[in-house]
Order: C-alpha cells, then sequence, then structure tokens
C-alpha cells in the first residue's frame, strides 16, 4: 500500500477524515482478501469531489487504484493511474513518494512487456530515491530487475540482483519479499541445473514466509517454485501436492478479487501451471498412484470454485455486519429501477416489475447503452454482496460428485477445457452410480479441435482454420422461423452441423467429451428399455454443446445420448448445496382445486402457440392459468403469489451475457436476468425461447443467465433452449413446428407426474419416431438444466 503523505492528510481539513477512514477501511479488506469490496470503496473516495480539492489525497488514492487495476489485469487503467501519480510527486519534495510511484509504473512496464521503458523508470526510482526510498520500494525494484534480466535470459544479472533484494529483505525484515528473491533464486538454480541449490531457496522462502508474510499472492507464487523444484528433483507427488495448494490459493484469490476481468486475469495468469496440475494429476493416476485421484477430483473442483457457489440462493437484500458495505444496496435499487424503465411495458403496473424493492419512478428515456451499463454495474454489485453473505455463512463444502451420483442413482460427468501456450485437454470425472470415479484427459487436436470449435463455438481452437464442413445438409428440414433474433444464425458453422443428419461428426465428439467406460456403458444400453440417468456438469466452454446429440453408435437411429440415458444439466454442483432458501408459500387454489401450471404464450408462430394452449388445456383442465400480458405474467412470478408446478412461457429469447439475458414478453417488454432476481418461480420453469439455456461464457464470470437465476428463486428444473429453437411450418410437413410438438408431448407428461428430465428425452425421441431421421436441428435445442434428478416416487 502506498505510503505517502499520510500525516499532512490527517492534518488537513475535517473533510478529508473521511475520505481517509474508507480508504483505510479498504486497506482492512485487501489485506483480508476482498479486494473487489475495497476497489468499490477506493471509487468511491476517488468520486467524490473533496478528493480533487487535495493533491496529496488525489495522489494516494491513484496510487490505490493502480494497484489494484494490477492485481485486476487491467494494465491499461493501472498505468494511467501510476502516471498521475508520478506526475504530481514530480512537482513536489517527497523524493520517498516520487520513487515509489516511479517503481509502480516500472512494475506495470515490465507487466506489459516494455522491458527497455521497465528498466529505465526502475533505474530512475532508486536513482531519485536515493537514501530516501522506502525500503519496501527498494527491495522490489531489485526483484523487478531480477525479473527483467531473467527474461532477457541474463541468468547472472537476474542472480546478482535478486540476491540484493534477498539480502535487502533480511535485513529490513521485508518477509513476502524476502521470499520472493529467495524463489527467483531457485528458479535461477533449476535453470542451472543445480537442484539441491533450488531446494535450499525454497526452504529459505518458506520460513520467510513463515512470519507476517503468507497472504495468498505470495504463497501462491511459492508454491508454483515449490513446485518446479520438486519436478526438478523427480518427485512427482510433491510437485502435484504443490500444484493442488497453488490451485486452492488460486480459487481464494479469483473469490476475493470479485468481478470479471479480474477473474479471467488469474484464470489467464495461472492457466499453464493448472494444466500441469492436471497432466501431472492423470499420469500419477495412471501409474498407481491412488492418491492422485483425490487430487484430480479437488482440481476440478477448484477450478469452478467461484461458480455461483451459493452466490444466488438467498434473498437480494443480505446481512451485513458493516455500513459501508451496505451503502451498495441503494444502487442496487436504483440500477433496478434504471433496467425497469428500459424493460417496462404499459399492459402491467410498474410496481409489479421489481417486486421486492419499491423503486422510485423509472428514469425516461433509457438508452440501450445506460441498461448495457446497468447490467454491468448490477452483475458486479449483487456478486459482491451475495459473496458477502457467504463469509458470513462460512466457506461452503466442496462438492463431492459421488454424494449426488448415490442420492439420484445417476452418472455424473465433469468435463472441463483446459489450455497452455501449446496444447488444449478435455479433462474430466464420471462418477457411477456405486460412487466409483474415473478421471480422464484427452488432447484436442486436428479436426476434432475444429470441428469442437465450430459446435461449441470456441474461436481459439479454430485456430484460423476452416470450418469442418458437414455432409448431407438436410434442406428439407428447413423452417419458417426461430424464436428468437437471430438474423446470422444459418451462416454460422454450428448451423451448418446442426442441420446435418450424418451422425460421424457427433461420434467423434463423443469420443473426445465422454470417457471410454461411459461409452461402451452407454453402447450397451437398450433405447426401448431401462436406461441410465446423466447428470452432465461442463465448464463455460462446454457449455453449449449438444449433449443430448453426441453419438453413441452412428450407425443406429437410435444411437444419440438421447436414446441411451436421461440427461439432465447442471453448471455448477454448488447449485444443490443445502436446501431451498426461498420460501414457498402455501399452494394457493383455483376453484377448490390446486393451481397446477401456468402459461404465457406470445410472440412466436401463431400455429405453433395453438397446439401448445391445446396441449396444455388437454393435459392439465381447468388447472393451468393463462396469462395474456406481461404485467399478469409478472404477478403471477410475485414472490407472495401462489405457488405452482410447472409454468412455461414461449417467447423470443436473446443471446445477450449474464444478467442482460432476457425474454421477449412483448414488443415493448423484455424480462431479463436481472429482474428475475426479485421474482419466484415454480418447481419446473419450461422456458420454450432460443437462447433460453444459454449461460454467459465469458472468461471469468460465474455461468449466470436465466437458467441459473431461476433455479436460485425456487426452480427445481428449468428446460430451455441450449441454440435458436425451429419454429413454423417446414418445407416437410412431417418436419413442421418440431418445438411446439415436442412442447405439447412434453406438457401431457409433466402432467402425468413424469419427471422433467425423463419427460424431455421421450418427447424427442417420439417426435423423432413420428418425423423419420431428423437431423439435430430440429430436436436437441431443448435441455433440462436441474438441481434435483429425483424421480417422482411414482414413476
Amino acid at each position: 500500500m502506498s505510503m505517502v503523505g499520510t500525516g499532512q492528510l490527517l492534518r488537513e481539513s475535517t473533510v478529508v477524515d473521511p475520505l481517509m477512514k474508507r480508504l483505510k477501511r479498504a486497506d482492512q479488506l485487501s489485506l483480508a482478501g476482498e479486494v473487489a469490496a475495497a476497489v468499490e470503496l477506493v471509487d468511491s473516495v476517488a468520486a467524490d469531489p473533496a478528493t480533487r480539492r487535495f493533491p496529496l489525497l488525489a495522489a494516494h488514492v491513484a496510487m490505490k487504484r493502480s494497484d489494484f487495476a494490477v492485481g485486476q489485469g487491467d494494465l491499461a487503467t493501472a498505468e494511467s493511474e501510476a502516471v498521475a501519480a508520478v506526475r504530481h510527486h514530480e512537482k513536489g519534495r517527497n523524493r520517498s513518494a516520487h520513487s515509489e510511484a516511479l517503481e509502480k509504473l516500472g512494475k506495470i512496464q515490465l507487466l506489459l512487456g516494455r522491458n527497455d521503458e521497465a528498466y529505465a523508470t526502475v533505474t530512475q526510482a532508486v536513482a531519485v530515491g536515493g537514501g530516501h526510498m522506502f525500503r519496501i520500494s527498494r527491495v522490489r525494484a531489485e526483484l523487478y530487475l531480477a525479473n527483467l534480466a531473467f527474461d532477457q535470459d541474463d541468468i547472472p544479472q537476474a542472480a546478482a540482483h535478486a540476491m540484493t533484494a534477498r539480502t535487502l529483505a533480511a535485513k529490513w525484515r521485508c518477509h513476502p519479499q524476502h521470499a520472493g528473491a529467495c524463489d527467483i533464486l531457485a528458479v535461477v538454480a533449476l535453470a542451472e541445473n543445480r537442484v539441491a541449490d533450488a531446494a535450499t531457496w525454497t526452504a529459505e522462502a518458506d520460513r520467510a514466509l513463515s512470519h507476517d508474510g503468507d497472504r495468498l499472492p505470495h504463497r501462491v507464487r511459492h508454491l508454483i517454485a515449490t513446485a518446479l523444484v520438486a519436478r526438478g528433483q523427480g518427485d512427482e507427488a510433491g510437485a502435484l501436492a504443490a500444484y493442488l495448494e497453488m490451485m486452492r490459493g488460486v480459487a481464494e484469490l479469483r473469490t476475493g478479487w470479485g468481478w470479471r476481468d479480474a477473474q479471467a486475469y488469474y484464470v489467464d495468469l495461472y492457466s499453464e501451471h493448472e494444466f500441469t496440475a492436471y497432466t501431472t494429476a492423470h499420469t500419477l493416476y495412471q501409474s498407481g498412484h491412488h492418491q492422485a485421484l483425490d487430487a484430480f477430483a479437488s482440481l476440478l473442483d477448484l477450478g469452478s470454485r467461484t461458480a455461483l457457489r451459493r452466490m444466488l440462493r438467498g434473498e437480494l437484500v443480505v446481512r451485513t455486519p458493516d455500513d459501508i458495505e451496505q451503502d451498495g444496496m441503494d444502487e442496487i435499487v436504483g440500477l433496478l429501477t434504471t433496467l425497469a424503465g428500459a424493460e417496462a411495458t404499459s399492459s402491467g403496473p410498474e410496481g409489479a416489475l421489481i417486486a421486492e424493492v419499491q423503486p422510485s419512478p423509472a428514469r425516461p428515456g433509457v438508452t440501450n447503452g445506460q441498461a448495457a451499463q446497468a447490467y454491468e454495474r448490477l452483475e458486479t454489485l449483487v456478486s459482491l454482496r451475495f459473496r458477502c453473505a457467504i463469509e458470513l455463512d462460512g466457506d461452503a463444502p466442496v462438492a463431492d460428485p459421488r454424494t449426488y451420483a448415490r442420492r439420484w442413482n445417476s452418472h455424473v460427468l465433469h468435463a472441463r477445457l483446459v489450455t497452455n501456450s501449446q496444447e488444449t485437454c478435455v479433462v474430466g470425472l464420471w462418477t457411477t452410480p456405486e460412487g466409483t470415479r474415473h478421471p480422464f484427459l484427452h488432447p484436442v487436436r486436428g479436426a476434432a479441435a475444429t470441428l469442437l470449435g465450430d459446435v461449441a463455438g470456441i474461436e481459439s481452437l479454430r485456430d484460423g482454420r476452416e470450418s469442418v464442413t458437414p455432409t448431407e445438409p438436410d434442406t428439407a428440414g428447413e423452417t419458417e422461423g426461430v424464436r428468437a433474433e437471430a438474423p446470422t444464425w444459418r451462416t454460422t458453422p454450428r448451423f451448418r452441423h446442426l442441420t446435418s443428419r450424418d451422425a460421424l461428426p457427433w461420434a467423434t465428439l463423443a469420443r473426445l467429451l465422454l470417457p471410454p467406460g461411459l461409452l461402451e456403458l452407454l453402447d450397451d444400453v437398450d433405447p426401448c428399455g431401462a436406461v441410465p440417468k446423466l447428470l452432465v456438469v461442463p465448464d463455460s466452454s462446454l457449455w453449449r454443446v449438444p449433449w443430448t446429440a453426441l453419438s453413441i453408435a452412428p450407425d443406429d437411429p437410435d444411437g444419440y445420448v438421447v436414446d441411451r440415458a436421461v440427461l439432465a444439466m447442471s453448471p455448477s454442483l454448488s447449485l444443490m448445496e443445502g436446501q431451498q432458501q426461498t420460501p414457498r408459500p402455501a399452494s394457493g387454489t383455483a376453484g377448490g382445486a390446486p393451481v397446477r401450471a401456468f402459461t404465457f404464450l406470445s410472440g412466436v408462430n401463431a400455429e405453433g402457440l395453438d397446439l401448445e394452449r391445446a396441449a396444455l388445456d388437454a393435459a392439465y383442465g381447468t388447472d393451468v392459468v393463462h396469462a395474456d400480458t406481461p404485467g399478469q405474467l409478472l404477478s403471477l412470478l410475485h414472490p407472495d403469489g401462489v405457488e405452482f408446478a410447472v409454468g412455461a412461457a414461449s417467447v423470443h429469447g436473446n443471446d445477450s451475457p449474464g444478467l442482460a439475458h432476457a425474454l421477449r414478453l412483448d414488443r415493448h417488454t423484455a424480462l431479463s436476468a436481472a429482474r428475475m432476481l426479485t421474482l419466484r418461480f415454480p418447481r419446473t420453469l419450461l422456458i420454450n425461447a432460443c437462447l433460453s439455456a444459454e449461460l454467459d461464457e465469458r472468461r471469468g464470470t460465474d455461468p449466470l443467465g436465466i437458467p441459473t437465476v431461476a433455479l436460485c428463486r425456487g426452480a427445481e428444473t428449468v428446460i430451455g433452449g441450449i441454440f435458436p429453437l425451429p419454429d413454423g411450418k417446414g418445407k416437410n410437413p412431417l418436419y413442421s413446428h418440431p418445438t411446439a410438438r415436442i412442447l405439447a408431448a412434453l406438457y401431457q407428461l409433466l402432467a402425468e407426474g413424469v419427471a422433467p428430465a425423463t419427460a424431455l428425452r421421450t418427447a424427442q425421441r417420439q417426435f423423432r419416431a413420428e418425423a423419420g431421421p431428423v437431423p439435430p436441428r430440429l430436436w436437441a435445442g431443448l435441455v433440462s438444466i436441474t438441481v434435483s434428478f429425483d424421480d417422482p416416487p411414482h414413476t
């Protein structure tokens, strides 16, 4: 933390005192690991008009913002703030503060890869500071110079600077920097094949960190050096233990740093070491080191440790012991009000749009850009506040797939895409209903990599190569439209693969994404008999794969995964932890009978909606409530309203990410995931809209979207569209209204008490039996996302 001018600042007017208290609180939060919350406080001080009236305070704030921006990977902002601090101190007489600002600017230039500039800036910092330079700044300057020399392969110079840093840090009791210098010396020793010396240096780093320096960033860096030394000694088990502890630290860092950019920064920063951790664990497991299996399973959990982890399971207004954090609630209410204004309609009372807060009148004239910024800001604040609730409740337990495999008599499949600078792999863990775990690691190469990039929309896997051209495009299966505003959909590689009836590409993906043992098990299943249950838990990069369309037996018309298993999906097992926290009032009644279902059918193909409405009436009779306007729908979703078993909305969807993910209720009204935070949903929710099952795929963010918000706000299963759902008549009458026909069968099965995932499988297979061989685009778009894979007792 910056040391500039604190005494002088405290002598300023009382206007500065409250601001300094907020900065002090930010320091406390940062040291506790809650850096995202600290950033919020520092930003609030920077925005205060009083800050601009006190140059020393402004420089102090700029230095803090620069530090935090470095940690978040926002190096452009970090450099801008550091330059501002340097320019201020150039005009003053505080050589210590001036040299500190230069030293931090040099670090940023080093991270940006501008080594010549960084060397000049750090050298200038030492010259400007002279004997007045802060001790810690002096030590850090030597560490930066050591890193610069190492990057330029000047090993002797790197060792010299690291040794100077070690000597000064030990003398001045700068314990984290002492450990950092020793870790650099260990890596230098490894580069010179002096393994014993490297081990001696990491042992000294251990001792330095045993004082007051064992904070997360320093510990994570030291664990990497420890793992490298263990590998140099041939101790792969010791390396794996260090890598596992490193990933635990990275998970804690990501949790503390908060939202998307910082998360992505840490994902990228440690991706090489995470990749090595997986490959080390898998190699040890294959050689008979069975403890490596626990490590492999833990790595998969840690890779998505921040993924929702009860983040949305509570109420919007969370408990907090500190009034400073409580300030964010007013902004949340204001943002929801802004979004209500952007999404509101004249078809219902505005009060129904925001159910749990009492907003002031919505601001008129909200532009698309303002709405987008509001969604982004709301994601940040929601993340901060719910993580605060998690901290108060203690750490959530590790989600063990064996628990859920046994509970639901289901196979559980985790799958994750990991990469380093040279290779990409699918890593995963298949857990059987008996609790037996099978890790797997499949390299992603060549045509299979391009195919996965096409189908899942992963540009990095294509690497500039042409898409894999599918054969047998089924033009007869073309329908009039889709249930989304997706004008470019038909030009995408994903569309072309889904439009082909050729099962061979889907068999290639099955071999890439499923372990061999599971493939063999599914190959022996009789599609017309009892089939196993399979819960798939993919990471965000693999979420868009239509898993039901993977082919187990490409020569068999009933050879898809949907034929061989009842499949459901979950973005994170952490969604299943604990009991449902959203309170459920007693079920309402309509005419003396339980209210079983509601619908909202609007905006898509009229003939298809007629099919759905007739099927709903036939299945539920008088026990179905049809909402005709957005206002009526929102009133049915009010937290204090009656409880429904099933809800269905057939509308248009969009592919906006995160809390901006939305449904188009009519020409003037959108219902976003942001506003869904204030609603309550039925146990089974069918969102029969294109892309309604999409989740935020941006690197570093939690898998937010309509499905996860609904699951956290009362739903146990959400059925939605993983790609644009075909709508309307087809060139071949057998293919007309495919989505509506699948839904019509699905409604009847749900009314009979069939479990949602089983009902969806049956409806999709029934459509294929009626229409004949059809491409996956017509039937594989709807997926079941669940937090409860139980079967009803009577099924």
